[in-house]
């Protein structure tokens, strides 16, 4: 099992290394255009990549939390130090969702446009909701064990996963609103592969830094938050003074 979660811990890091770069290929190529298209289907692949491995070594670690992350612990230290190992893998299970649901999200989005069919199919409601009710599960286990990046990262993704189910059964769009919703979902993945990039790789960086460390989970969201906001708001203007696009309807 420590080796299966091994090689799954190097193809994420692996993948998570090549999402970033791909993220700022579809940024920085003209919206609609071949590089744009191709560029994103990479990233989307790569993103998804990333959400299951993270998926399968949070599981192979809940399941045997001592074998993977613990091998020395004391005897007397077993169960304590099982739960707390089980409690950081539940956190990171759900950042696995979040960047999954994110990235297919922002995807059908692009697919549907106008029409939501694809947005209200079984599957991705199961994401969708997973991620309001995984999320208040987070929350209540961050709040017992006064942990703020389960607490924090829980309400982010029940206010997301709200989000997508209000755009998935809202009853009328405004012009190329799914351009705004396309936007904001895959700039949150991208938010998502940087917070893991910052926090983990900070942490080993600057582990004396104590509490501080969390601005490395904190601060990516933070900034990313604000641009999606600042994005959606110039784009909102800009269509809502424009006729919709017949091809949109």
């Amino acid at each position: 099992m420590l080796g299966l979660h091994n090689g799954l811990f190097i193809f994420h890091i692996l993948f998570g290394s090549a999402a970033l770069i791909l993220f700022w290929m579809p940024a920085l190529t003209p919206k609609g255009s071949l590089d744009h298209i191709r560029f994103g289907r990479y990233y989307a692949n790569v993103m998804y990549g990333v959400a299951l491995s993270g998926a399968l070594m949070s599981l192979l670690v809940l399941s045997d939390p001592l074998s993977i992350h613990g091998q020395h612990t004391p005897a007397h230290q077993a169960q304590q130090a099982a739960s707390q190992i089980r409690g950081f893998s539940w956190f990171l299970l759900y950042l696995s969702l979040l960047t999954l649901t994110s990235v297919r999200h922002g995807i059908l989005v692009l697919k549907c446009k106008q029409n939501r069919q694809l947005l209200r199919q079984p599957k991705h409601l199961l994401l969708t909701s997973g991620l309001v009710l995984g999320g208040g599960a987070l929350l209540l286990l961050g709040l017992q064990a006064n942990k703020v990046l389960h607490i924090i990262f829980a309400l982010l993704g029940m206010i997301l996963g709200g989000q997508m189910l209000h755009y998935s059964f809202r009853h009328q769009l405004t012009p190329r609103q799914w351009w705004i919703e396309h936007l904001g979902a895959m700039i949150g993945s991208g938010i998502g592969a940087y917070t893991a990039f910052f926090a983990f790789g900070g942490r080993q960086l600057l582990s004396g830094i104590g509490q501080w460390q969390l601005a490395f989970w904190i601060v990516p969201g933070v900034v990313g938050g604000l641009v999606i906001t600042w994005l959606a708001r110039k784009y909102q203007r800009q269509f809502c003074e424009q006729k919709a696009p017949t091809s949109d309807k």
